[in-house]
């Protein structure tokens, strides 16, 4: 019997709560646990238990079934870069425009110095 890659199950848990647009702190109060038991989660510190199991596919609409085999089925490489930028998004937008625009001109640098060389 294959093992579970809890891994990418947490992966998955976390592409289908985005995709829905639903927060780590709206699944947690829902559940009745921390945001950190869901961030541990998707992030492979802690392994999901069968009720967060069975929340997140009624949730979601999708079996329990598709939610495991995500162990088993690469997860596409689009999804994880979507993740990415939409994490770096979240912390750009922490900034104040002024900073913004300062970070946005050292990327366009780095950019132009890395195309040179």
């Amino acid at each position: 019997m294959e093992e579970l890659d809890f891994y990418k199950i947490g992966k998955e848990m976390k592409r289908l709560r985005r995709e829905h647009s639903f927060t780590q702190e709206q699944v947690a109060a829902d559940l009745g646990c921390t945001v950190a038991f869901i961030s541990n989660i998707e992030n492979n510190r802690t392994k999901l238990n069968l009720r967060v199991l069975f929340y997140y596919s009624k949730l979601f609409h999708v079996s329990v079934d598709s939610i495991l085999n995500a162990s088993r089925d690469d997860i596409d490489i689009g999804v994880e870069a979507k993740l990415r930028e939409e994490e770096l998004l979240r912390v750009f937008h922490r900034f104040s425009e002024e900073e913004q625009q300062k970070i946005t001109e050292v990327l366009e640098f780095i950019l132009k110095e890395g195309n040179t060389t």
